[in-house]
């Protein structure tokens, strides 16, 4: 059993144990079944607490800490303290065939951090490359939310590992660290965003931006193809290549996968869309929207900014487009204002359609 597996194991394990031990119940099959598998794991037989040893049964088991501890407070603080360190062994001893920064990689910068982790810029000195390494490593979050927010981050990285497109940044690999924390291994892209190409460059012609356009359709029209929208798209999700001249579309950390009436296989209760002035205001009102049609609203938002240099906001948007960029024709703002339509139904059907559209 890889370590991962065992530490759920023993967390199902430890959260029956507590109940018994504050007089709730736990099954003796279910006892008896766990505390079998852990006494026949080679690895950790010598670092299981002895309670676990010398309890053959629940029973027997709620005996003894009645007899160690009178308050409930005590005995969850014991067995907590007892298990935690066996999973703190487990982490550090088991499955060392990670990511290792310590024998071909050397930690160089840290390129961005938030709640939820951090990127950092690693060389490989046997390769001679740079990566990019997306660590999850949450805080303030409980054991089931940093369980659930690891699965949902393989998932990211699952879906990102099969897309294989020049204007999709590349995943190389995938798995936990010797910390515990998850990780997904990425091609580093030495450049900028739009939003530093903004700054350089300023309002773009139609025709330089339909170049930036057109790349993050091909990269959206080839996901879409795979059943998987993005769902987060802004300008700092998309990357100029100083290297190769390419833009790359990044960060599908809130996309997924569709089914063939456009709904999602992945569900989760209480799912959310961080709000954004980018976003699809129907996805911001239904989160649970599984549509094309909310990445081509944010293709709008990014191509409006290219133009304007700001977001589209307010009533006056058509208008502030021309203002802002005379040389725009009525049918060059009409694409971009489409897009943009706050009716879902009257936006282009797929980014294939724009493309046909553009290349014309």
């Amino acid at each position: 059993m890889d370590s991962e597996n065992l530490i759920d194991l023993i967390d199902e394990f430890k959260s029956g144990l507590l109940a018994k031990a504050t007089d709730g119940d736990y099954a003796e099959p279910e006892y008896k079944r766990i505390r079998d598998i852990l006494l026949k794991t080679s690895e950790i037989k010598d670092h299981l607490p002895r309670f676990i040893k010398s309890n053959r049964t629940a029973h027997d088991f709620r005996i003894y800490m009645q007899g160690q501890f009178d308050h409930y407070k005590d005995r969850r603080a014991y067995i907590n303290s007892e298990i935690n360190a066996l999973v703190e062994y487990i982490e550090s001893e088991m499955d060392q065939d990670g990511f290792s920064v310590d024998e071909a990689y050397t930690e160089y910068e840290s390129l961005g951090n938030g709640g939820f982790g951090a990127v950092y810029k690693y060389y490989n000195k046997f390769l001679d490359k740079y990566f990019a390494v997306k660590v999850y490593s949450p805080m303030f979050v409980s054991e089931e939310e940093q369980r659930e927010g690891e699965k949902r981050f393989f998932r990211e990285a699952k879906m990102l590992f099969n897309l294989q497109h020049p204007n999709i940044v590349y995943i190389y690999d995938a798995g936990k660290d010797r910390k515990g924390n998850a990780f997904i291994k990425m091609e580093l892209i030495e450049g900028y965003d739009l939003n530093k190409l903004h700054d350089k460059y300023g309002n773009l012609s139609f025709s330089k931006s339909v170049i930036v356009i057109k790349q993050i359709l091909e990269a959206l029209a080839y996901a879409h193809s795979k059943d998987i929208i993005h769902r987060d798209l802004k300008p700092s999700n998309v990357m100029f290549s100083t290297s190769t001249k390419v833009f790359k579309v990044i960060d599908f950390g809130v996309s997924a996968f569709l089914d063939v009436e456009n709904h999602t296989r992945l569900t989760k209760t209480g799912e959310h869309i961080a709000g954004g002035i980018y976003i699809d205001p129907a996805l911001q009102e239904n989160p649970k929207m599984r549509d094309v049609r909310s990445d081509i609203y944010s293709v709008g938002a990014i191509w409006y900014f290219l133009l304007t240099g700001k977001a589209p906001s307010g009533g006056d948007m058509k208008e502030y487009l021309r203002q802002s960029n005379p040389e725009l024709t009525d049918l060059q703002i009409d694409m971009v204002m489409k897009c943009l339509s706050t009716n879902i139904n009257d936006r282009y059907g797929s980014c294939s359609e724009i493309l046909k559209q553009i290349s014309a």
